[in-house]
């Protein structure tokens, strides 16, 4: 069906009008934190009489509502502050005379199906703090009246046509992003722009059906563009050819959005991952005509992106049930379109027309984006050479950042790719959604009321795992890393270096380029910006005394000529451009965080580190996720693993390797509850921490922390930390409830000794690429196992594996070495291989790693027998299992500390 697309045109002033009215609807619900905290337990008092009865003198709401009623939709004759009041409520919505309220009450009774609590509304108290989606509280609101009527109004007022959509959408995002939604728990984990949002997602694309006459409007569809990210991303050399994809790939998607958004509104983005861009759709399929537009957008962006267009169907006989779970099937779609090879509608003749008109000389494959000609004299193809100016501008424009692996590498020349992700299919398909609860009732697993998987619901979700990677680096990362290296070096990363070429540098150097210039036999990498080689490398490893023996700027001569050569790629021979003569050397007085964010999407984060502060930052972000999602880490597990590699390792082994690591697929096993601590009671003798002690059918043993109130301190969390209970009896538990899928939930202060409970742990592991082959090392079976014997681990054991590291660091590092190796030694010599694993239970072995440890040289004020039974008992563990080996080939070999 090809559609008439001019007549969303000619209607967009209305349709944008529309949307906007959508976003709006809830809009008296934008009130302050004192308002809330003085709310009463007064069923008698309406919902307007609460939020206005505590104000002291402050901006009227009226002067909101006049603005509203200035603007009118001329397709259907209503005013904005007519359509929001009428369109809040469902019942009396549907028997309007105007069809805009009729879809609006539609779309909010389909939107709003967050508030579960029926006649008990009004019993609830009111808390001056918005949730998570898992339960945090951080935000506490406050202004927010002042906030609507400064920021949103004057951009209502203005008569410009069309609506300033992009910056009206941004002021209300700003305001409602910290408004409630509601402000009683549990359901203040919605905010007031995840519901307007959510309303509006739906709202579009019934108008566009009306004025497109289709046939029937009563559900919805997702359009889905896809791209194959990860692929992409795989053909980088450099991280600006990885950051310039991003760019184009970030430019695409926006270019889509404004296209469906506002171009011929349809719909509104509702979710984005390295799969490609999602958004809600009309209940029709895809136009043809459409499909040439969105392909004729991206390709104006970057020919290369290739994406798959498609339309989703959601399952189900209603439309709530199909909303519940069509983003979860769409984005399933997208892998599985995503898997597959290109077909003919995917290649371009563009690509063959461009070698038939290549002219005169040697042409070679461009090694970036494998499609293009090169000269053969040249790095890269024109193309992908322009793709990397702009990080290039950008970064010397902001020297406060860096996009050199060369910069990030520490003073041993190492790096580390950090990545993260989080086991989140349950969750986008709403299933976990339902494990948590919306109300309950003490010893009445009927009371019990589980949370619906609302549109609203499951955007929070995705905007709530997507910030907390985009917080990673400038908050926990950046701590650890200025904290231990800003002030340790003279020259890094507090310094770079200016040096000023004297008569001109050589014809085919290019502005923006990197090069190596060659000090005493050094290759150092520089950036050309015009007037100044810049140095884009640690000069603290440049100093060292296998390599320049002393800081860089004292090896450059005022006057002296230094070769300049061009990197030819990993392995290959440079090629030499000439010499520059130096005539000036400046020091750049700017420091820089030694952190490339390259992705920080709701299930993946990849970030090149200094290889020394891997383990700091993991260790940082792991306490972050403890905090923001431990109420319900039984069932939302991170994986965090590092990618350690020298600096020169090319950058594609290291994304391939990282890539590898982001298939980990996570599972739930049964695990028994051993022991059971409450802890940091209140008065009332509920915890506000539990201390769980599990141990799994393979032997091991792990202790998680569970928090158990709200964020005021005090409040008891009787809605998130709930555990699937498997054997146990069921009627003793005072907050229990049967789930969704049949299973009985059991809150986690009511778990006792002997539980059997369904656990899916995080996970943790680590690579070195000592050889670019190793990479292919990394894989994971169907039950999450590597080849190795101790690796991935438990991520709730590095606490435990980092205090036995400080345990051996009290032998000498010949002592550390020697007893590892003996253990591992023997290991070999009476198992070999020991694929079966019968170390792990050989009483002998376990007998010959305790007297091994035992006789080490242990020093006096820390000798083996002074250690706790506890802990001895763990060192012996860990050498059964070869963790210690491990942590010596982590910390000493891989780390090289002392």
């Amino acid at each position: 069906m090809t559609l008439d697309l001019q007549i969303l045109a000619d209607n967009r002033e209305a349709l944008l009008l529309a949307e906007v009215a959508a976003l709006l609807h809830d809009w008296q619900k934008c009130i302050d934190k004192k308002v809330a905290s003085d709310w009463e337990k007064n069923p008698r008092l309406s919902n307007k009489q609460k939020t206005w009865r505590s104000r002291t003198p402050s901006p009227s709401p009226g002067d909101f509502a006049e603005v509203l009623s200035a603007k009118v939709l001329t397709c259907g004759s209503i005013d904005l502050k007519t359509l929001c009041e009428e369109g809040r409520n469902p019942s009396t919505a549907s028997k309007h005379a105007s069809p805009l309220v009729q879809l609006l009450g539609k779309c909010h009774d389909h939107a709003h199906v967050d508030k579960e609590l029926g006649i008990n509304e009004q019993e609830d108290e009111a808390c001056d703090r918005i949730s998570t989606a898992f339960g945090f509280e951080p935000i506490e609101p406050d202004n927010l009246l002042d906030n609507l009527l400064s920021k949103v109004k004057p951009l209502l007022q203005t008569q410009s046509r069309p609506v300033d959509r992009e910056n009206l959408l941004s002021a209300i995002q700003e305001v409602f992003s910290n408004a409630w939604g509601d402000t009683r728990r549990p359901i203040n984990e919605v905010t007031l722009w995840d519901w307007g949002y959510a309303t509006g997602c739906l709202y579009k694309p019934l108008i566009a059906g009306c004025l497109l006459k289709l046939p029937s409007q009563q559900t919805w569809r997702i359009l889905r563009i896809n791209f194959d990210v990860p692929g992409l991303y795989a053909r980088a050399i450099k991280i600006a050819d990885l950051l310039g994809y991003q760019r184009v790939i970030d430019e695409a998607c926006e270019r889509i959005k404004k296209l469906i958004e506002e171009d011929y509104p349809l719909g509104n983005e509702v979710y984005r991952d390295t799969t490609g861009i999602y958004f809600t759709f009309p209940d029709l399929d895809l136009p043809p005509n459409l499909a040439q537009l969105i392909c004729r957008r991206v390709e104006e962006v970057e020919m290369e992106l290739a994406p798959r267009i498609a339309v989703t169907v959601g399952d189900g006989t209603t439309a709530k049930e199909q909303l519940k779970s069509i983003l979860s099937k769409a984005r399933k779609e997208a892998l599985e379109a995503l898997a597959q090879p290109f077909d003919s509608q995917n290649l371009s003749t563009c690509w063959k027309q461009q070698w038939k008109t290549v002219g005169q000389g040697n042409w070679e494959l461009c090694p970036v984006c494998r499609l293009r000609p090169k000269k053969e004299d040249e790095q890269v193809c024109q193309t992908c050479s322009e793709r990397r100016v702009p990080r290039i501008q950008g970064w010397i424009k902001n020297l406060s950042t860096t996009i050199w692996l060369d910069e990030v590498a520490n003073n041993t020349g190492r790096l580390a790719l950090i990545i993260g992700h989080f086991g989140l299919d349950g969750w986008l398909s709403g299933d976990l959604v339902q494990t948590m609860l919306v109300k309950s009732a003490a010893n009445n697993p009927g009371g019990c009321q589980p949370k619906n998987p609302s549109p609203a619901r499951l955007r929070r979700i995705w905007e709530t795992t997507r910030t907390f990677w985009q917080e990673v680096l400038p908050t926990e990362a950046e701590r650890e890393i200025k904290q231990s290296l800003v002030g340790q070096c003279v020259e890094w990363p507090k310094l770079r270096l200016a040096i000023t070429p004297r008569n001109g540098v050589p014809h085919s150097v290019i502005t923006h380029h990197t090069y190596d210039l060659i000090i005493n036999g050094v290759a150092v990498s520089v950036v050309w910006d015009g007037k100044h080689f810049l140095t884009c490398h640690n000069l603290e490893y440049l100093a060292k005394p296998e390599q320049l023996g002393q800081p860089l700027s004292a090896c450059l001569v005022q006057g002296k000529a230094y070769d300049l050569e061009e990197p030819s790629g990993y392995g290959a021979r440079n090629r030499r451009l000439g010499q520059i003569t130096i005539q000036q050397v400046t020091q750049i007085d700017q420091s820089y965080l030694p952190a490339i964010p390259i992705l920080a999407e709701p299930r993946v984060f990849m970030a090149p580190v200094p290889a020394d502060r891997a383990l700091k930052i993991v260790q940082a972000i792991k306490c972050k996720y403890e905090r923001e999602m431990g109420k319900v880490r039984n069932r939302l597990p991170l994986y965090l693993g590092i990618v350690f590699a020298p600096r020169r390792t090319p950058l594609r082994a290291l994304l391939d390797a990282g890539h590898s690591m982001t298939q980990y697929p996570f599972t739930t096993g049964i695990w028994t509850v051993g022991s059971l601590e409450r802890r940091d009671c209140l008065p009332n003798g509920w915890p506000r921490r539990v201390s769980l002690t599990l141990s799994n059918c393979h032997g091991r043993s792990l202790r998680v922390e569970v928090p158990t109130v709200m964020g005021d301190g005090e409040t008891k969390d009787l809605w998130y930390p709930y555990w699937q209970l498997k054997n146990g009896n069921r009627n003793d538990r005072q907050r229990r409830f049967t789930g969704a899928d049949g299973a009985t939930w059991v809150h986690v202060c009511d778990l006792v000794p002997g539980d059997q409970v369904h656990f899916m742990p995080s996970i943790f592991d680590f690579e070195f690429l000592d050889t670019t082959a190793r990479r292919f090392e990394i894989h994971y079976n169907e039950h999450g196992q590597r080849p190795y014997r101790t690796r991935p681990c438990y991520l709730e054991d590095l606490d435990r594996l980092e205090t036995l590291w400080g345990y051996m660091q009290h032998l000498s590092t010949t002592q550390r070495h020697q007893v590892i190796r003996t253990i591992e030694a023997t290991r070999e010599a009476w198992y070999g291989q020991d694929q079966s694993g019968t170390s792990l239970t050989d009483g002998v072995f376990r007998q010959f790693v305790a007297d091994t440890l035992a006789g080490a040289e242990w020093p006096r004020h820390a000798s083996w027998h002074q250690f706790s039974e506890e802990w001895r008992k763990y060192l012996v563990q860990a050498g059964v299992r070869g963790e210690l080996a491990d942590l010596l080939e982590l910390h000493m070999e891989i780390l090289k500390e002392d």
